[in-house]
């Protein structure tokens, strides 16, 4: 017969022999968060493909844009024209006045034409890059506000091509003659000669400018705006806009900024919704709207 003493002996000792010890208690495997950071990893390059993609498409409708346009000519010196009439109706100041002030000094406009031509891409891919890896929520909005002003700026393109002022009587072709020449380079052939509404260099500067002021939090962040008036002032200066490119292109930026935040909000609400599709949250919503 087992006595109550024994009985407990014998039941601690089999709970106890039950009890995971440290040797026995499940392990995650090693190779767990591997997996995970290698799909992080996919998934990272895979975003970065796509929208390296999406850039060489906008590239190549530039392209384009330029092979329509290129007969167009005659077109875009009489818009000119018209553009010119239309500052000096409104006060703008002329912009031949301002490039004489610039060409006295041979050593700053060629510090112009090559920002103009070699530092402001580059900058522009840069900041992008710098967005993408390390603010990357708020990387969309700026991409989709990218793309829809260059969209734009290639629309107002076929329907609006503009020659710009160094095309122009009054006004000195500085690449050419003080150089760094764009005409030397083999992107030259692939740029459109009569797109010169929007500035889309004044377009992309002010983009990064009010990213930076969106994303940083310092006292010194709007000081990023001296880059789309900096910019602005160049492509004045090097004859390749009009003052008109430059305001255009900021009317551009302001709604392709409004449109793109209020997507990138509407698409945060609908993944924050619940699922209407769960019977459980349906029978919840039931509830709510029948209860008094």
């Amino acid at each position: 017969m087992t006595t109550p003493t024994t009985a407990k002996t014998s039941s601690a000792a089999t709970s106890s022999s039950k009890r995971p010890t440290g040797n026995n208690r499940p392990s995650k495997s090693p190779s767990a968060p591997d997996k995970s950071r290698g799909q992080a990893v996919l998934e990272l390059a895979f975003d970065f493909l796509r929208n390296a993609i999406l850039l060489a498409g906008l590239w190549f409708a530039y392209s384009l844009v330029r092979r329509v346009t290129a007969d167009e000519l005659t077109t875009a010196i009489g818009n000119a024209g018209h553009v010119v009439t239309f500052q000096q109706a409104i006060g703008l100041p002329n912009e031949a006045s301002l490039q004489t002030l610039f060409v006295k000094s041979p050593g700053f406009i060629k510090a112009l034409n090559s920002f103009y031509m070699l530092a402001h891409f580059p900058l522009t891919g840069l900041f992008m890059a710098w967005v993408f890896f390390f603010r990357r929520k708020s990387f969309p909005v700026i991409r989709e506000s990218m793309v829809i002003l260059t969209v734009s700026g290639l629309i107002i393109h076929v329907l609006f091509p503009l020659a710009p002022p160094r095309l122009l009587p009054g006004f000195f072709d500085t690449g050419l003659i003080f150089g760094p020449s764009p005409y030397d380079l083999e992107a030259s052939e692939s740029a459109n000669k009569i797109a010169a509404m929007p500035s889309l260099h004044v377009g992309w500067a002010l983009i990064v400018a009010i990213s930076v002021i969106s994303l940083l939090r310092s006292r010194w962040r709007f000081l990023a705006l001296i880059h789309p008036i900096f910019t602005a002032l160049v492509v004045v200066a090097t004859a390749n806009h009009y003052w008109m490119d430059a305001i255009v292109a900021a009317l551009l930026v302001v709604g392709a900024w409004e449109f793109s935040a209020r997507l990138a909000h509407h698409q945060m609400l609908e993944r924050h919704q619940p699922r209407t599709d769960d019977p459980s949250v349906a029978e919840d919503q039931r509830q709510l709207t029948s209860s008094p």
